[in-house]
């Protein structure tokens, strides 16, 4: 009698450890269909021990979770469980901060020759600077619709678990890879019962584009007064305030001929009623840790102005935050501002900042 051929199952690597990575690692382990591994950084002692609490729209509610592995950094997950087919990086990606994404999963990609990169992030303009640094890589993009934070080992997942995936097409070229690679990740993160979706999208830059919609204006606005969405909507804010904000996100990818759906604006205004729901970044905002401002609302706004697009709503948000972000940088030690510098004029001070602590 011949022997059973084993089949190897795919390996997936996770960077980010968040309220989007740790349910993506539940999808996967639950559809045990791949063996998977979770990088868990600033809390890994207490993840490798005790797991996660979740409490979840679509998974319900778990205590001591973990997925197949857990490592305390890139390095570590690549030695000890590497190489791997895919990674799936869900962190938040701050490009003014002092280590940029490329370099966070630089490691794993070295050890990892044929893998896959499935960049699950906010924003826009995620995907160049990761082609640029690993051109041999098939690059795929994703966004996720999802209603999910993390709270110190807590996972709080309010939204349904929707994905968006497809290939990044750096001029136009598609890699010879790309549909075959994105179905078998489809076939492994997809639930049998349907509980989550994941779906192949032709069109994933307008997907950016419309998820943007929702992000540059509650994310920013939430960070900058520091209330959840409901909070934010009890004062009013939706028809003033929100809705013209969108139509700018609009106007600006229209400006690059992508047209948005007007109809995801009153998606987006009532998607998370009565949820009291904080984003990302205003979470981030009140942990103290940078926010993805550049790629959120920074991107856009640097094409609205080559392009003549006017934002009077966001490019103020916009100005505002970037003080917001300065002032976290600065608690965190990222510079030390010596006062004789700024002695003259203040029309030159922003000169003098990029120019001495940049």
């Amino acid at each position: 009698m011949t022997p059973a051929t084993s089949v190897t199952k795919p390996k997936v690597l996770i960077i980010g450890s968040g309220g989007v990575g740790t349910i993506s690692a539940l999808s996967l382990t639950t559809n045990n269909k791949c063996e998977v591994t979770l990088v868990v950084r600033s809390d890994y002692e207490l993840i490798s021990t005790k797991g996660y609490s979740i409490n979840s729209c679509t998974y319900g509610e778990l205590t001591n979770w973990k997925p197949h592995n857990v490592a305390k950094s890139v390095t570590d997950a690549a030695e000890r469980f590497g190489p791997f087919d895919y990674i799936l990086v869900t962190t938040k990606n701050i490009p003014d901060a002092s280590i940029t994404c490329e370099q966070i999963i630089k490691p794993a990609v070295d050890s990892s020759p044929e893998s896959v990169i499935i960049l699950l992030q906010n924003g826009l303009g995620v995907e160049k600077p990761m082609y640029a640094a690993f051109p041999n890589h098939l690059v795929l993009s994703g966004i996720s619709h999802i209603g999910s934070t993390y709270y110190h080992g807590h996972v709080d997942n309010k939204g349904p678990d929707n994905v968006f995936l497809g290939d990044f097409n750096p001029e136009g070229k598609r890699h010879p890879l790309s549909q075959s690679k994105i179905e078998e990740f489809i076939s492994i993160y997809q639930n049998p019962d349907n509980k989550n979706k994941i779906v192949l999208d032709e069109n994933v830059q307008k997907t950016r584009w419309e998820k943007l919609i929702y992000n540059s204006v509650f994310n920013t606005i939430t960070a900058l007064v520091n209330l959840d969405v409901t909070r934010l909507q009890i004062n009013g804010v939706n028809e003033d305030l929100i809705r013209p904000a969108m139509l700018e996100v609009i106007a600006i990818a229209k400006s690059v001929g992508v047209e948005c759906d007007a109809s995801k604006v009153d998606k987006f205004i009532h998607i998370g009623d009565g949820l009291f729901y904080a984003p990302s970044m205003c979470i981030d905002m009140r942990k103290g840790q940078l926010m993805e401002l550049e790629i959120i609302l920074g991107n856009p706004m640097r094409i609205a102005r080559e392009n003549g697009v006017s934002t009077p709503i966001l490019s103020v948000i916009y100005s505002l935050l970037k003080m917001v972000q300065f002032r976290i940088k600065e608690e965190r030690g990222m510079f030390e501002l010596n006062q004789e510098d700024f002695k003259g004029n203040s029309d030159d001070y922003a000169r003098i900042f990029h120019d001495k602590y940049v």
